[in-house]
């Protein structure tokens, strides 16, 4: 039996992020990676998804490319003579696309610098094929913005019609299996049409995986971000190479489809490809003839930078170990096994793995023969399955409607009803509410103003600068209009109900708070600054307009002084709400009474 004829195995490496400002490291360990751990592993290829370089500034704030990056980038790839030793299939990714004006542009140097820019600008796809004939299909996805804006907005990805037809163009005609990566997870990838990115990986029935980054693994607080999109194909998120320092390793054997998230440094590396990973069942590929092969032995690769003393096998903590037999000429371990035993329910087989140097590693992994399938973590796989688009959307539209309902519901209210509240007993949260929401809604001269400034709010622009280096664009809700044409990242959805959930929602609550207040209090009163009783009022609203001017410095940081100058959305706000506050400020209580019928019940008492 040839055990190597069906057997494909490969690396993906993503998020980068190297970087001219910080963390040197991750240039060095780089070089490490394309050395030692392609030497040893020596994958039939090593898919890159993208953010290869960082693009930020020093401070952290601004964005560009810095050829520096992309010189580090190139210089490692060369100098470790990467393409003698493997297909090096890089991708971009959105810090790979800031400030670039367009595909030709002299700051996109992805074009110059990476292994796959020159001959291949946007998604192409990559054969492979094993020295028994086996192949397998690569394509990579790009949806970078073009033109690409600086950050922050330049975080979800688009596919427009041409590429949308260039990836079916791709996937078409081949009957061996795809493997699909990119640098966004297919939540992130916005379509205009009813084609999304998950149908046209899944409407071809050879497409296996999608394979990604970009996300980070939210920052540690998903680590194993795995899911099977209901299309029928496995996306998998993998942890960045930035803070992380991890890459994949994953193999077809005889149809089995199997991976392992390594760390690097991580020494001897095992990865078992039958009896594999319950719940990574692949459409296609587990033929009864595959099936029926595998059964008969357990398939273990194990890779180390000194020679393997043994490979050690267990299952479901028996006390007996077994040793597997190296296939000569490969990393494979096997051994005959009775699967009979285990053909019913969930069981876990434990390898351990020892090098002549005593370096020992030992992974536990859950297998099943009769479909049995451990339930995947909610918690892993929603950032994969939601469609974050749609999410920011509603996001931004649920955060609109709780600035701008309540003004014109309370205003109906005080104006178009004799309803009227008793300011001076105790009463109910709700009633509590509805008392400085009348107020707030019923003063002209506060409630219009506010009215026409969340109305703006929703329809933009919101600011006009330069979003790519001597490009001016125009930022809307919906999108950014740049060149003449209307560039798509939904992030923006985002970026406006962070403005209205730390901003505008709390200046409702703090002018409310003043006028209620301002009812309370007798009209002649004299009191100084420490015994005022809106002194704490005025010290949080003091506080929010310097957390705004904070936001305007990083806004400015961004985009520069044009951006922040013509930017309703976070400079303006500020100077409407000292004019707000002022205005509330100088209301005389006869006037709130009047505003809002309490001079008229005090009249009639």
């Amino acid at each position: 039996m040839n055990f190597t004829s069906r057997l494909i195995w490969f690396l993906q490496i993503s998020d980068l992020h190297l970087s001219i400002f910080h963390d040197w490291k991750r240039v060095t360990e780089l070089k490490e990676f394309c050395e030692l751990t392609l030497d040893t592993i020596k994958p039939a290829a090593v898919l890159v998804s993208g953010d290869l370089t960082d693009a930020k500034k020093k401070n952290g704030i601004g964005s560009t490319q810095y050829e520096g990056e992309w010189l580090a980038y190139h210089n490692v790839l060369t100098s470790k003579k990467v393409s003698e030793k493997t297909k090096w299939l890089d991708i971009r990714g959105n810090h790979d696309s800031f400030d670039v004006k367009n595909l030709d542009s002299p700051n996109n140097f992805y074009r110059k610098y990476s292994k796959q820019g020159q001959s291949h600008p946007r998604s192409y796809k990559y054969k492979v094929t094993n020295d028994a004939g086996m192949s397998l299909n690569f394509i990579a996805i790009d949806a970078c913005l073009d033109p690409g804006p600086k950050r922050p907005f330049n975080f979800i990805g688009n596919l427009d019609d041409d590429e949308i037809f260039q990836l079916n163009y791709l996937a078409n005609n081949t009957n061996d299996p795809i493997v699909w990566f990119g640098h966004y997870p297919t939540s992130c990838i916005f379509t205009a049409g009813s084609k999304t990115v998950r149908s046209i990986i899944g409407d071809n029935p050879m497409s296996i995986a999608y394979l990604c980054g970009h996300l980070h693994t939210l920052g540690g607080l998903v680590p194993h971000m795995y899911t099977i999109q209901d299309e029928g194909f496995a996306e998998l998120e993998l942890g960045d190479w930035k803070d992380e320092r991890m890459f994949r390793l994953l193999a077809f054997d005889h149809g089995s489809f199997t991976f392992i998230d390594i760390r690097h440094g991580q020494w001897p590396i095992i990865l078992v490809t039958y009896p594999k990973i319950p719940w990574l069942t692949i459409r296609n590929m587990e033929t009864d003839e595959n099936l029926k092969t595998n059964n008969k032995y357990i398939r273990i690769l194990a890779f180390s930078i000194d020679p393997i003393k043994h490979v050690l096998v267990q299952i479901d903590e028996e006390y007996k170990w077994v040793n597997c037999s190296n296939i000569e000429g490969s990393p494979l371990y096997v051994t005959e096994w009775d699967s009979n035993r285990y053909s019913r329910g969930l069981h876990v087989i434990n390898v351990k793995v020892e090098d002549i140097q005593g370096r020992i590693h030992e992974v536990s992994q859950a297998f099943s023969l009769d479909n049995s399938k451990p339930t995947l973590k909610l918690f892993s796989q929603w950032p994969l399955n939601v469609y974050f688009p749609d999410v920011l959307f509603m996001m931004f539209v649920i955060a609109s409607l709780a600035n701008l309902l309540p003004l014109i519901v309370y205003r109906f209210v005080s104006k178009c009803t004799k309803y009227r509240v008793n300011y001076n007993t105790k009463s109910s949260l709700i009633d509590r509410y509805s008392r400085k929401m009348i107020l707030l809604s019923s003063v002209n001269r506060v409630f219009y103003p506010l009215l026409l400034f969340y109305v703006y709010l929703c329809i933009g622009p919101w600011a006009v600068g330069e979003l790519v280096t001597d490009l001016l664009g125009w930022v809307f809700p919906w999108g950014i209009y740049i060149k003449g044409r209307l560039v798509k990242d939904s992030f923006i959805y985002a970026y406006g109900f962070g403005q209205i959930v730390t901003f505008q929602l709390p200046l409702n609550c703090i002018l409310c708070d003043r006028l209620n207040k301002k009812m309370q209090i007798l009209p002649n009163m004299q009191y100084t600054f420490f015994t005022s009783p809106y002194i704490y009022i005025d010290m949080i609203f003091f506080i929010l307009i310097i957390w705004q001017i904070v936001c305007c410095l990083w806004f400015f940081g961004a985009y520069g002084w044009i951006a922040t100058i013509f930017g309703p959305l976070k400079t303006w706000s500020i100077f409407i709400a000292l004019w707000l506050w002022n205005e509330i400020r100088k209301i005389s209580i006869n006037e709130l009474r009047c505003a809002t019928g309490a001079m008229e019940k005090l009249n009639q008492n």
